[in-house]
């Protein structure tokens, strides 16, 4: 059962946080934001609820590591390096907040998290490069994470996420393509949902405030 189907069926407060979700505003530190319809109907992390505990590989690092609960803020996105319209978008927003939380001296209390939905194509040596290209800093708390498999990246970035993903294109050539949801997640030291952006086009500058106020009242 995915995500979005067992929330659905819990429904209850009391449901809800046995199912390691909770929406006590005393897990979060920013003020509550309007949701365009009840956490249960949404597919995806919202406010207050609990990052998802998964351990994916960062094959750069050589490394398995936790998307989540390093005890930093957490900025999270999911993507794919092929991809020639919105992830380009989503990966800068994440290294447009990096640059800035570096220049402010935040760095050391945010970690980054690009996760890949695309793990026959997105191994090492293609991510190192993205990297360059993308201007990212490997160096300053960026993790590139991988799943094993294209079914465990279904389990995880669909499943667990509620990043919906879909192979385009032709099966048998080498450049396809996916349509997919855009999601960046801000993640408090504790693990627990501050923001969910969903713009395809998303804002850095509203990141890096919301990341900024939550660091003053953590």
């Amino acid at each position: 059962m995915n995500r979005r189907q067992y929330l659905g069926a819990i429904g209850g407060g009391i449901a809800a946080l046995s199912a390691g979700c909770s929406a006590d505003d005393s897990d979060t530190y920013l003020d509550k934001p309007d949701l365009r319809a009840e956490p249960s109907q949404l597919p995806y992390p919202v406010y207050g609820q609990s990052l998802p505990d998964v351990t994916l590989s960062d094959p750069l690092a050589g490394e398995s590591v936790p998307i989540g609960g390093d005890n930093r803020d957490t900025v999270v996105t999911f993507f794919y390096s092929h991809c020639r319209t919105v992830c380009p978008r989503l990966i800068s927003a994440l290294r447009n907040v990096q640059a800035k939380a570096v220049e402010d001296d935040l760095i050391d209390t945010t970690s980054f998290r690009a996760v890949t939905f695309d793990p026959e194509r997105d191994d090492a040596e293609r991510l190192r490069g993205y990297a360059d290209r993308m201007n990212v800093a490997l160096t300053e708390n960026w993790r590139f994470l991988r799943p094993d498999s294209p079914d465990h990246a279904r389990d995880v970035v669909m499943d667990e996420f509620g990043v919906r993903f879909e192979r385009t294109h032709p099966e048998e050539m080498d450049m396809y393509m996916f349509s997919h949801r855009s999601l960046i997640l801000l993640v408090n030291a504790d693990g627990y949902v501050e923001r969910s952006y969903t713009d395809s086009t998303p804002s850095w500058q509203s990141i890096y405030d919301d990341l900024k106020t939550l660091r003053k009242r953590e």
